[in-house]
């Protein structure tokens, strides 16, 4: 079969691998869809990162691995004990192995797994494959009228999320999202679902007109305006009830801590590639509450129902490539800050919606 396999810092390559079977409590699929997140960007240009040179400690993976995280596809065969589901169901896959042993396991906090291994990282297969073995708690079965492209977008929304969740906040709050990528368009869409007001901050034209798309009425361009004066005189002088950092650069995240009201929540979920200083004075007087998100837990089922209400259109934002084309049109464009979220099209299903 063939698959995208990471083998070190920009070294990335198309070739043919063995097809996997499944064994015990597992499920094999044929990929039809894997986006492309920010995580694989840094393991690309920056790592090894997530990906290992020596065994995982829970799957004894190392590189080379097979990459992709975020992705959807349809069961073609099922192994021994997996007998609720079928042959042709399209699932999505939540990425994650745990050791189920943990406290954190135990505890439901199965993101804090200090054993956790990550699919297209650390286990035996991965996304941007023509065919992934994956145990079947990690594949959640999409109801009728849920697309396969939807389903590829379930795992980087399910973080959008837990983000959401950290925040704190309830209908007719508000909420100032800094950085209008995949995960901060995810806010957005969940936090309208809640009835909460959000303020979407991003220097990209191309994103904020995204955005306006979806429904952002609150665009502040980070370039042309004083961010934290912006969202005070947006929310009366108070500051925003929460903030997201979903850019990961010093400004944005100083702007978040900033412009967040008196004992308001700011919650990072970017990954930050640079030390971020954090003078204590800014979390002393405010009472801002600082937070971060590890992944997502428990928020696969809810946002699956949530795209099967309509809650998250895909246009205007998302956009699927061809397999050959995963370096250039989606890892290089992206470096570029060229497009928005970008999906592989590893089955070669373009303009179909199942």
């Amino acid at each position: 079969m063939r698959a995208a396999v990471y083998y070190g810092r920009q070294d990335l390559r198309l070739t043919s691998m063995p097809e996997p079977e499944p064994g015990p409590g597992e499920v094999k699929l044929r990929v039809l869809y894997n986006g492309i997140c920010g995580s694989d960007l840094h393991e690309y240009f920056d790592g090894p990162v997530t990906t290992r040179n020596t065994p995982h400690p829970l799957t004894g993976v190392q590189n080379p691995v097979i990459m992709g995280h975020e992705l959807c596809g349809e069961v073609v065969a099922l192994g021994e004990g997996v007998d609720d589901l079928v042959i042709g169901n399209l699932v999505a896959v939540e990425p994650v192995e745990t050791c189920g042993r943990c406290l954190h396991c135990g505890l439901g906090q199965y993101n804090h797994c200090p054993s956790l291994a990550i699919h297209g990282y650390n286990r035996a297969g991965g996304g941007l494959a023509e065919y992934t073995v994956v145990k079947r708690r990690m594949a959640h079965a999409l109801p009728r009228g849920v697309s396969a492209l939807q389903g590829a977008l379930i795992e980087p929304l399910a973080i959008a999320w837990h983000t959401v969740n950290r925040c704190a906040v309830s209908a007719g709050q508000v909420v100032a999202i800094h950085g209008g990528g995949p995960i901060g368009a995810g806010a957005f869409l969940t936090l309208r679902r809640r009835g909460v007001e959000a303020i979407v901050v991003d220097p990209s034209p191309a994103r904020r007109s995204a955005l306006a798309d979806l429904g952002a009425k609150q665009l502040l361009d980070p370039s042309a305006c004083d961010v934290v004066a912006a969202i005070r005189d947006l929310t009366g002088g108070r500051g925003a009830d929460a903030s997201i950092d979903a850019a990961g650069g010093a400004k944005a995240f100083a702007a978040m801590l900033h412009g967040t009201r008196v004992d308001g929540t700011a919650v990072v979920v970017a990954i930050h590639h640079e030390p971020v200083v954090i003078p204590p004075f800014d979390l002393l007087m405010p009472e801002v509450h600082l937070t971060g998100v590890a992944l997502s837990v428990n928020a696969f089922p809810a946002v699956i129902a949530e795209m099967a209400r309509g809650s998250y259109p895909l246009e205007g934002w998302v956009e699927t490539i061809p397999f050959d084309g995963v370096i250039e049109q989606g890892i290089e464009r992206l470096r570029r800050q060229q497009g928005m979220k970008i999906v592989v099209d590893v089955a070669g299903r373009s303009g179909h919606l199942q």
